[in-house]
């Protein structure tokens, strides 16, 4: 079991996103800046999207990526970070 916490992020409203083969990309309404996301960003977005939790989300990693547990929640938090840095979830 992943210790994500109880933290249940969320993708911001003020940001579309596309899906496009192995990655998305993110337009921020607020900003008009696009954001480019690799597979495994992509991957952690949907997840946001849909409403996942932070487990779910690290589980989906480790199956899709078949990488340990430990790897796949340590690219979840960097990637969260980023995201945050740059508006891209809901407060």
């Amino acid at each position: 079991m992943t210790q994500t916490g109880d933290e249940t992020p969320r993708a911001s409203p003020d940001v579309l996103a596309a899906h496009l083969e192995g990655e998305a990309v993110l337009l921020h309404l607020g900003t008009k800046q696009y954001y480019r996301l690799n597979e495994t960003g992509a991957v952690i977005w949907k997840g946001l999207e849909q409403g996942l939790d932070a487990s779910a989300i690290v589980a989906e990693l480790t199956r899709e990526f078949e990488v340990d547990p430990k790897i796949a929640e340590s690219e979840f938090r960097r990637t969260l970070e980023e995201l945050r840095e740059r508006g891209l979830l809901a407060p």
